[in-house]
């Protein structure tokens, strides 16, 4: 057995909401697929290898990775979905070398908390549970799943809403679907999971009370950021999450010394870097790896992608991808330059 500590991410699914011949999780946020913000995550926090459980138009997915799989990301196939507990077995069925522990999350959820995962990994290391999970706490759970709690406050089980009495859907903490199993408990127990609900999938959550007969340890970590939690589902969902991430990059960008002239007309992606004293002006679109350096004026009306841009270059007006230029570059507005 591997001392390595390995990721799971469960992106199988349609996305049926998305109303899209593509899969959910290769839907775009900010020019990247949504499900490579949660590969980012997990590798952030020590995860060595990377397996996504894969199943409607799996191609489409692994092509929409190819540029970033270092060797790191592997796939298990779920050619039925029949729930997270199943998506889990089809992973054991595959996997040639076992890790000590396995972080599992979903493909969806781009906003993931890197702070929160390193502090999940930091517990276990430490306490050596069977389990530990991210929960939450919220005014208003809706369809998330209960954690219910033993009279000495331990967690007991996680119900899953359209299996919850009156009583437990009143609870306000809910499962995020966050887990870090220890290995040998996991491939010990998960081709023991039943279909005994009213969908008659296989849940992962049934590993809690699994771990609770065999009286393993289960230690939840609050996540306190409800934002961080979005999943996606829908259109919506996705621009709201998009809103959120595009805001956290202007900010950083803003902090380190950039001025971005309209917040809210101004569109960068993830892996963007730019240098102080850079000016962003409105209406820019700045995606893939483009890299550009101090004293620049950038706009209005800019779209780069993957292009190198030199100190002191001022553009306005034109497309530029896939090139390098520099400030006595001849490049005339109502353009499009490509390298």
């Amino acid at each position: 057995m591997s001392s390595e500590l390995h990721a799971l991410i469960l992106a199988a699914g349609k996305g049926t909401r998305m109303k899209s011949e593509l899969p959910k999780v290769v839907h775009p946020i900010l020019g990247r697929p949504m499900v490579s913000y949660v590969i980012d995550a997990v590798k952030s926090v020590g995860c060595n290898k990377t397996i996504l459980v894969t199943g409607y138009k799996s191609e489409i997915v692994k092509a929409s990775l190819k540029d970033i799989n270092d060797g790191s990301i592997d796939y298990a196939e779920q050619k039925e979905q029949l729930g997270t507990g199943h998506a889990v077995q089809c992973y054991a069925k595959s996997v040639s070398e076992r890790p000590k522990d396995l972080l599992v999350v979903c493909g969806d959820t781009p906003l993931i908390s890197v702070e929160t995962l390193n502090k999940m990994v930091e517990i276990h290391n430490k306490e050596k549970p069977a389990i530990t999970m991210m929960t939450l706490v919220m005014k208003e759970p809706g369809n998330y799943g209960r954690i219910i709690r033993s009279k000495d406050g331990n967690v007991a089980a996680i119900r899953e809403a359209k299996d919850c009495s009156e009583k437990e859907l009143e609870i306000k903490e809910v499962n995020l679907a966050v887990y870090l199993f220890d290995s040998e408990f996991l491939f010990n127990n998960i081709f023991n999971l039943k279909p005994n609900n009213k969908q008659k999938e296989y849940y992962l959550t049934d590993l809690i009370e699994m771990a609770v007969n065999q009286n393993k340890k289960i230690i939840a970590v609050i996540e306190k950021d409800e934002s961080s939690t979005l999943g996606i589902n829908s259109r919506q969902h996705l621009s709201e999450v998009s809103s959120i991430l595009q805001k956290q990059i202007l900010n950083k960008l803003m902090d380190s010394g950039v001025t971005i002239t309209c917040p809210d007309q101004t569109f960068i992606g993830p892996k963007v870097k730019i240098g102080p004293d850079t000016v962003i002006e409105p209406g820019c679109m700045i995606y893939g790896s483009t890299e550009i350096q101090s004293n620049c004026v950038i706009g209005p009306y800019v779209k780069l992608n993957n292009v190198k841009v030199q100190k002191d270059t001022r553009l306005q007006f034109c497309i530029v991808e896939n090139t390098s230029i520099s400030s006595d570059s001849k490049i005339s507005p109502f353009t499009s330059v490509e390298g």
